[in-house]
């Protein structure tokens, strides 16, 4: 009986740390897609940048259009002095979307005229098991003078 508990114990065990290395996978390729589209948007390649939104994001905003908002948004932060990842987390759900894999990436950014800038991204994994953004937002608490 002592074997058997044993046996079940290790196969928990194993079954965790397999589950682990998948979690810290998702995280890592989903900070790689964050920081490529955040490039992108910081570099004015609008275009390129909305081609990685999810299929959801894409049927509510015209590309033309956000690449307009996203020119005057990015000309009143100013230039990207620097980006780092301050939180990057894994759910397996998100109320109103559903199941799914969702990696929420969280940074903190410092733009020539704006202070305390935070940035957030959701990221979720399309059927093709590729990662594309589902929710993407900042915060600032206003211009520097």
């Amino acid at each position: 009986m002592k074997n058997i508990l044993l046996i079940l114990i290790g196969l928990l065990y194993i079954n965790n740390l397999s589950a682990q290395k998948y979690t810290d996978t998702y995280i890592k390729d989903a900070n790689k897609v964050g920081l490529e589209w955040w490039d992108q948007v910081n570099n004015s390649k609008y275009e390129k940048a909305y081609t990685k939104f999810s299929k959801l994001i894409k049927d509510q905003t015209d590309a033309n259009e956000w690449a307009k908002q996203m020119s005057i948004l990015m000309n009143e932060v100013g230039d990207l002095k620097k980006r780092n990842i301050q939180n990057t987390y894994f759910k397996n759900s998100i109320e109103g979307f559903g199941d799914g894999f969702y990696v929420i990436i969280e940074y903190d950014v410092e733009y020539s005229k704006t202070r305390n800038h935070k940035e957030n991204l959701i990221l979720k994994q399309s059927d093709n098991f590729e990662w594309e953004i589902l929710i993407w937002d900042y915060t600032f608490q206003g211009l520097k003078e």
